[in-house]
This record gives C-alpha cells, sequence and structure tokens, in this order.
C-alpha cells in the first residue's frame, strides 16, 4: 500500500520545492537589472512644480521659451485685476460722497447715482472675472507643463513618414481593381 501524502512529500524534498532544500547559491539566485542610461522625465514633477511656481514646469521640460508667455498672461490678468478693483473703489467713494448728507465730501465724477451704480457693479464684475482668468490662466500652464512632460521622450524623427501609392490589384481572382496603399515608414 502507497501512501500518496508521504510519497509527495519525499518527492517535494528531493526536488527542493519542499521549504527543506539547502540554500540555493545566492551567485545563481540574483538577477542583475540594468539601469536606465537616461533619467526619467517625470510629468508629476513638472505638474507640481508648474502649480507651485508659476514657469516652474516649463524651466522642469526645458521650454525656456514658454516662461516669458506664461509672465505675460499673469501680468495681463493680475493688471486687469487690479486696474478693476482701484476703479471699482473709485467709484464706490463717488457713489458714497454723492449720497452721503455730509458737506464735506464732495462727489468729484460728475456722474448721477444711477451712473455711479452701474459703474460700481461694472467694475465689480470685471474685477471678479479677471480673478477668475488668472486662475484659468494658472490652470491652463499647469495643464500645458503636464502634457509637455508626458511628450518630453516622444520621438518625433523625421524617418516617421506615411506613403499613399496607387495599387493595382485583382478582385476575387477575376476582376482587375484599382486601389490605394498606405506605406508607414518607422526609421
Amino acid at each position: 500500500m502507497i501512501l500518496w501524502p508521504a510519497l509527495t512529500a519525499l518527492l517535494l524534498l528531493a526536488s527542493g520545492l519542499g521549504g527543506f532544500a539547502p540554500a540555493q547559491n545566492p551567485v545563481d539566485s540574483v538577477v542583475s537589472v540594468p539601469k536606465p542610461s537616461k533619467s526619467i522625465h517625470s510629468a508629476t514633477r513638472a505638474t507640481i512644480l508648474a502649480a507651485t511656481i508659476p514657469g516652474a514646469g516649463q524651466a522642469y521640460n526645458r521650454k525656456y521659451w514658454k516662461i516669458p508667455i506664461a509672465y505675460l498672461g499673469y501680468s495681463a490678468a493680475a493688471f486687469a485685476f487690479f486696474t478693476n478693483q482701484k476703479n471699482y473703489k473709485v467709484s464706490k467713494i463717488n457713489y458714497l460722497a454723492l449720497t452721503d448728507t455730509l458737506d464735506s465730501t464732495v462727489d468729484q465724477s460728475g456722474k448721477s447715482t444711477a451712473e455711479l451704480l452701474s459703474d460700481i457693479d461694472s467694475y465689480r464684475r470685471f474685477r471678479d472675472m479677471s480673478f477668475l482668468a488668472l486662475l484659468a490662466w494658472h490652470g491652463l500652464t499647469i495643464i500645458e507643463a503636464n502634457v509637455d512632460a508626458h511628450f518630453f521622450n516622444w520621438d518625433v524623427s523625421e524617418d516617421l513618414s506615411l506613403g499613399i501609392r496607387p495599387k493595382a490589384m485583382w478582385v476575387g481572382g477575376m476582376h482587375p481593381g484599382i486601389g490605394l496603399s498606405f506605406i508607414i515608414k518607422n526609421k
């Protein structure tokens, strides 16, 4: 009578799969993995840099010519914000001077109450939209840095081409036909 569990254990021990086999030679069990020669360009790092310091994501991606464009957008949105904030305050001060009963305050705008209220609403709306434009521009520079980082190692060589040529062929083995042949060449 054969004891299958004992026979299975004996076979496992003999083959070295049972866990009780002598230790393997460390030289045989070490696998050396070659390190990549290029440093890996991280899209996450580019995104974090672009989010924290304006233009840093573009600098990390080595697209230095984009940095002045990024700062131009920030400057335009900030200029619009501060100009509208200043005009909002001036219109509000003139409105308060026109509507109060004190003789010491004088309205210097020469506008009516309705015109000043319209100006106050317009400048406040433009100021808020300028701030939203500043946030949108910041988000756009972050997205641009992320996308550019993803394409950093993209191979754009001149060896990649598409050729379109006419081709004569036989349809069903009996009928002649004309078609187009698309040939993609990659290096």
